[in-house]
């Protein structure tokens, strides 16, 4: 039994430590300017600095909010709702506040469809130097977001392309049940863990993406995604096979989103959806350390499960390290949204439920070979 309790404490540090090594990199959007960055409040003209578009569909509860963080924001800046076939009242909530509003029309032969398509045809109302695609669910925190997302890019000297991640905000408990998968975004990127290989990023996130026109043109832009689920993984490949830079960034404190507000089925679906691609480009290594990260969870639980029936394993030991697992747990979750910690605290049932829809992206990906979402269906290649 002590060669259990060997195994348990031997395996739990080695857990712990690819936890640290798995995400011990931050990168935020950067406020502080360069020389060739421009004040915002001091550009005046009839072009807009950046223009922004907003793919949408049935997003009427969702638009205001981020429609009404934009109004506070500084600079100058056009705003486009592109509307995809919405059936609610989407059109009308994005007229009220006098943004430019356009709807994309499909014809039967059209297979391209969804957020890619409605994003690439935004482009043709776009005036400006900059362009930024930015998700309907989120939401700007402060006044400063897009000055600070401009002056971000001026450090890649204004090339290449910018995405952010935004933090994660629940309200109802089951939203916490999305911690592990916000989490596996993030670190699944490689970027933010220094045991990546690959120097410069292929990959970026999908909610806001930043870029320059010239660059979207010489690139297709989201033309590359038209086979695509996850649009930022195809876009960034695009950049970087032409040598541009593709960053990454946290937008922990000043942009954040909530995801499946509309309930449990909604999450499954979601996170079916992503995690059907998403795991093939996370470098091998980082997955394995993840892996041996995640596995900590059940191997702690264990622990606790022997020491109650047999004696020879010593609880105090064993509920210390489920306590130190516990507390690295909750440290990185909470850098990526506010889920409750009470369930953190539980982190075997947020494992479990995370291998469940684990296995159903598995089924949908190579056996269906197709996943559902807002009621459209999407092939995988």
């Amino acid at each position: 039994m002590r060669m259990i309790q060997y195994i348990i404490t031997v395996f739990t540090t080695l857990s712990i430590v690819c936890g640290h090594f798995i995400y011990n990199h931050r990168y935020r959007l950067n406020h502080q300017k360069t020389n060739n960055s421009h004040d915002l409040k001091e550009i005046n003209g009839s072009n807009p600095i950046i223009t922004i578009i907003i793919p949408a569909r049935n997003e009427a509860h969702r638009l205001p909010q981020l429609l009404e963080s934009l109004l506070t924001q500084t600079g100058n800046f056009k705003v486009i709702v592109m509307d995809d076939g919405s059936t609610d009242d989407t059109v009308n909530v994005a007229k009220a506040y006098q943004v430019e509003v356009h709807q994309v029309q499909y014809s039967i032969e059209d297979k391209w469809r969804g957020k890619s398509r409605v994003c690439y045809e935004g482009m043709k109302y776009c005036n400006s130097k900059l362009v930024m695609f930015v998700d309907a669910d989120v939401v700007f925190e402060n006044n400063e977001v897009i000055e600070k997302l401009i002056h971000t890019y001026h450090h890649q000297d204004d090339k290449g392309l910018l995405s952010v991640q935004p933090y994660h905000k629940t309200r109802n408990t089951y939203e916490s049940l999305s911690a592990i998968f916000n989490l596996m975004t993030v670190v699944g990127m490689n970027h933010f863990s220094s045991l990546k290989k690959q120097k410069d990023n292929n990959i970026a996130f999908g909610p806001i993406l930043l870029t320059n026109i010239d660059d979207y043109l010489a690139t297709n832009g989201h033309l590359n995604a038209e086979h695509s689920i996850i649009e930022g993984f195809a876009i960034g490949q695009a950049y970087q096979q032409l040598n541009l830079p593709v960053t990454l960034y946290e937008g922990k404190g000043n942009i954040h989103f909530r995801m499946y507000e509309e309930g449990l089925n909604a999450l499954v679906k979601g996170w079916t959806k992503h995690l059907s691609v998403g795991a093939n480009q996370t470098e091998s290594r980082i997955m394995f350390a993840i892996m041996i990260w995640l596995f900590g969870s059940i191997m702690t639980s264990l622990g606790i499960i022997f020491s109650c029936i047999y004696k020879p394993i010593s609880k105090f030991k064993m509920l210390t390290l489920y306590f130190i697992y516990t507390i690295q747990f909750i440290q990185l979750h909470r850098r990526v949204g506010n889920f409750s910690r009470i369930l953190l605290c539980l982190h075997p049932l947020l494992f479990l439920f995370f291998c469940s829809i684990f296995g159903k992206s598995l089924w949908h990906t190579y056996i269906l070979k197709k996943v559902e979402w807002k009621g459209r269906h999407f092939d995988i290649h």
